[in-house]
């Protein structure tokens, strides 16, 4: 019997964890995000990493009545 071995491919830049992989990861472990974050996502879109940061520790530093 003459098999040959599977060709491997080596990955040598791995992806990016972009939004929606990071959705789809989580819709597995039955994780959601609550309207409030989707919102407060939504509209930093275009932001840099650190200034979304900012804007959703001073979304959680207000206090919910």
């Amino acid at each position: 019997m003459n098999t040959k071995a599977p060709k491997r491919i080596r990955i040598t830049k791995p992806g990016r964890l972009t939004r929606s992989r990071g959705e789809k990861i989580s819709a597995v472990e039955g994780l959601a995000l609550t309207p409030r974050m989707r919102t407060l996502l939504d509209a930093t879109k275009d932001k840099s990493g650190e200034e979304r940061r900012q804007l959703i520790r001073a979304q959680f530093a207000q206090k919910t009545a």
